[in-house]
């Protein structure tokens, strides 16, 4: 069994894991699944393979696991379908890239405080942190790496109905990790929202609330409230948005494109091939998308250590965790 740094042995129930899909056109993802029951003791049990009566499993819960590809079967035998990265592999995993992110983060330092004075130009400084992550890592570069054919394929298929792309589990969890979700407004427009553990619900809870969509196109609208009593700007007084748009072929969407290309040539690159050692799976796209996702943290905080990079909003304006994305089809 292996142990956190702090001397804590990983949890027997993958439940208690960081669990994590690169699967953004998912109908529904794996993570309830796993947390269904003692899923999460059976998908531990099985990470090296295991004959199905040693397992606590029904009937029922097998063919839910195979369903959704979290288990896959050889006749009586079955083994957990994704990767599972305990204390010893996310630790020198994690080591590797602290080391490997340096140099990237000297070569994004310029665009990211460029990004910071074209925010402050337009009163819109408390959006750093979500045009850098949300934007420029969590956003541009996938687009970068899709373009590369280094990430799996996500559109969902008759047999693979659910989820399609990337799913994995990996204790100890990254304290501090954020990640993007999307709400499409209209043909046009979607809304964008940069969460952490902390702010996930009220983001959700503002993006879900009536006529957000119209209020945030609406010259003569400077806030929304939500369904939980919160007010969100999303125009100041005078008229200027207090939310960036991207997609517009701008200097924003310029200067971002260029935080996102050191670091997608350098994941498309010979150099990372140390940190995929850390990844036990064959799949090259998918371990591609786990060290991807470990690589655009360790930047990010590496950024905020040089203070170049503003760490994520918290408290009660949470403001600049928002962006809208315009859908452009050239």
């Amino acid at each position: 069994m292996d142990h956190a740094a702090d001397g804590t042995p990983d949890p027997e129930d993958l439940a208690r894991w960081a669990l994590h899909c690169y699967c953004p056109n998912a109908i529904r993802t794996p993570h309830q699944v796993v947390r269904d029951g003692n899923n999460g003791q059976v998908l531990y049990a099985a990470r090296h393979g295991a004959l199905t009566k040693h397992l606590n499993i029904s009937d029922t819960q097998l063919s839910e696991l195979l369903e959704f590809r979290l288990l896959e079967r050889d006749g009586e035998k079955v083994r957990t379908a994704f990767p599972v990265l305990g204390s010893r592999e996310i630790t020198s995993l994690r080591t590797a890239l602290r080391r490997l992110a340096t140099p990237l983060v000297d070569a994004v330092e310029k665009p990211v405080q460029d990004i910071a004075v074209e925010l402050q130009r337009r009163g819109i400084d408390h959006s750093l942190y979500a045009m850098v992550f949300g934007y420029a890592l969590d956003l541009l570069l996938w687009h970068q790496l899709r373009a590369g054919d280094a990430v799996p394929d996500t559109e969902l298929t008759a047999e693979r109905r659910w989820w399609n792309g990337a799913f994995w589990a990996l204790y100890p969890p990254r304290l501090g990790g954020s990640g993007t979700n999307f709400y499409r407004f209209a043909a046009d427009l979607t809304l964008v929202t940069v969460w952490s553990d902390s702010t996930l619900n009220r983001l959700h809870t503002m993006a879900s609330t009536p006529g957000l969509a119209e209020a945030m196109q609406d010259q003569d609208v400077t806030s929304v409230t939500d369904s939980q009593g919160h007010r969100w700007r999303v125009r100041f007084d005078d008229g200027r948005p207090a939310i960036p748009l991207v997609g517009m072929n701008d200097v924003l969407d310029a200067l971002a494109a260029a935080v996102a290309r050191p670091v997608s040539v350098f994941l498309l690159s010979h150099d990372i091939e140390e940190a995929h050692r850390a990844i036990a799976s064959d799949d090259r796209g998918v371990a591609t998308v786990i060290v991807a996702h470990e690589l655009i943290w360790e930047i990010t905080e590496q950024l905020i250590a040089r203070g170049v990079c503003t760490r994520a909003p918290q408290g009660e304006d949470l403001t600049g965790l928002l962006f809208l994305l315009a859908n452009r089809s050239s």
